[in-house]
């Protein structure tokens, strides 16, 4: 049994804005689960509510020049610690990171903040965890900060996994506030924090922990090239050999079909009755004939140029051309929002779009749908996919990092894969692919074997929690 404490700027259902939460979660129940002593830590934001079974409090820290007043509140969920970092000025807000007019101006204060709080919680308590597991750029300090303010602790013996879930995000900062951090210039350097003149918290986490991971091996080798990488490839080439690929898992309390609460009628690979009885809701309460014939193609995400939208965008002729029904649920770019709207009213007999996310309609979209369609013009692993494999709607996507390691092309004579694969990024090639899978739609014992090969699918994140348990044993023989 190991005793290891994730470290996460949001935690489902804690606080979320995207799939890190999630990651986070499902990756903690599954350590849990298996005899190991789990720890979450995050700050405590405005709406987040837990009973707390102990307040550390009040306590002062100097940041900045400044005195700040906060507390510690330990609480539990689903059995696992849960440690808040409670300090009003910097959490208690309208958004995670920012709000509607950007990302918050002090986000580099907040959580150098964070990591010190974090940090000092453990040296008040006179023990360690046996791993630290930090994730993304506001968690890529708390290695730096245990080789620096706490060098002559035993809390700096801790060993660091760092997980870069979307390289993209950095948490780069302007490099004259480098004195937020109060360690010394020689960090202030290209070979440690200076990245192209700003201060680079993501690039912290990737020089200073012991071990590397991100979500899917697929990933974990693109992150490497100039193509993928955001300027940080050359960064991951020096420490390589401590980069692992862990395919993020699902939680399946959350999405599985045989028990989810959202869905009108609960099915299995084995009895798919149900999934007739959602598909047939989903038709009728967006006003179609429950009798429809169409195929049903949805997708579920965040309307940004990552996603594949201009792909969406550029073909919407040639998609009108075929002969589906198409839902998608999501928020973005007002841009993206506003085409989808307009294509909506072009079509109304045969698109619906929702714009803002709908935990209840999202479950319900898998289930009732038959085809689900992500052209990610990157996706470190995705999850989407995954779901719906499990719900038995077929995926047609991108090839490339986490969907290229989850969907497996389908092929006629060995009637083996789960879905239908793109290359190029291409509007023509994502049309092609899609084609494909309206062709198999019209061959029923075809479809039945595509569905049930994807329902068949594991993607529990027991097999995840196996994989990290390995790295932070190795993780813990590097520090010793």
């Amino acid at each position: 049994m190991l005793k290891i404490t994730l470290v996460s700027s949001e935690i489902a259902p804690l606080a979320k804005t995207g799939g890190l939460a999630d990651a986070v979660s499902g990756l903690a129940k599954a350590l849990a689960s298996i005899g190991n002593e789990v720890t979450m830590m995050m700050p405590f934001y405005r709406n987040v509510h837990i009973l707390p079974s102990r307040l550390i409090s009040p306590l002062q820290m100097n940041i900045a020049g400044r005195q700040i007043t906060y507390s510690i509140v330990e609480g539990l969920y689903q059995g696992m610690k849960v440690v808040l970092i409670d300090a009003p000025q910097y959490f208690q807000r309208a958004g995670i990171y920012g709000d509607s007019s950007g990302g918050y101006a002090d986000n580099d204060e907040r959580f150098v903040f964070f990591t010190r709080a974090s940090l000092e919680y453990y040296k008040r308590k006179g023990e360690r965890p046996d791993v630290l597991h930090c994730n993304d750029w506001p968690t890529g300090l708390f290695p730096l900060f245990l080789r620096t303010h706490y060098y002559h602790d035993d809390l700096s013996k801790t060993p660091v996994v760092f997980t870069i879930h979307n390289i993209a995000y950095q948490g780069n900062f302007a490099g004259n506030r480098f004195s937020l951090l109060e360690i010394g210039n020689e960090f202030f350097t290209s070979e440690s924090l200076e990245f192209y003149g700003a201060m680079s918290f993501l690039k912290s986490g990737l020089l200073y922990s012991d071990i590397l991971t991100t979500v899917s091996p697929g990933y974990a080798k693109e992150i490497l090239t100039g193509d993928f990488g955001h300027r940080m490839h050359g960064v991951l080439q020096l420490r390589r050999d401590r980069l692992f690929g862990v395919l993020n898992g699902i939680d399946e309390d959350v999405w599985n079909p045989e028990k989810d609460p959202h869905i009108v009628r609960n099915y299995s690979s084995s009895d798919l009755s149900g999934k007739k009885n959602c598909r047939k809701k989903l038709l009728t309460d967006a006003g179609f004939a429950e009798g429809d014939p169409r195929p049903i193609v949805c997708m579920i995400t965040r309307l940004a140029l990552q996603k594949g939208i201009d792909l969406i965008e550029e073909a919407a002729g040639r998609l009108m051309d075929l002969d589906f029904i198409f839902f998608v649920l999501g928020q973005g770019g007002r841009r993206y929002e506003e085409f989808l709207q307009q294509l909506q009213q072009k079509q109304v007999d045969r698109v619906r779009i929702t714009i803002g996310f709908d935990e209840q309609l999202a479950h319900q979209l898998q289930a009732g749908s038959d085809i689900s369609l992500m052209p990610s013009k990157h996706e470190p692993c995705g999850l989407n996919q995954m779901y719906s494999l499990k719900y038995g709607t077929v995926p047609v996507v991108h090839a490339v990092g986490g969907l290229d390691d989850t969907i497996h092309a389908w092929d006629t004579e060995s009637q083996d894969g789960n879905g239908f694969k793109f290359l190029p990024y291409t509007a023509g090639a994502m049309i092609g692919s899609l084609e494909e899978a309206l062709k198999a739609y019209r061959e029923p014992s075809t479809w039945l074997k595509l569905v049930r090969n994807g329902m068949r699918s594991n993607f529990s994140w027991k097999n995840s929690a196996l994989q990290y348990l390995a790295l932070y044993d190795q993780a813990i023989q590097l520090k010793s």
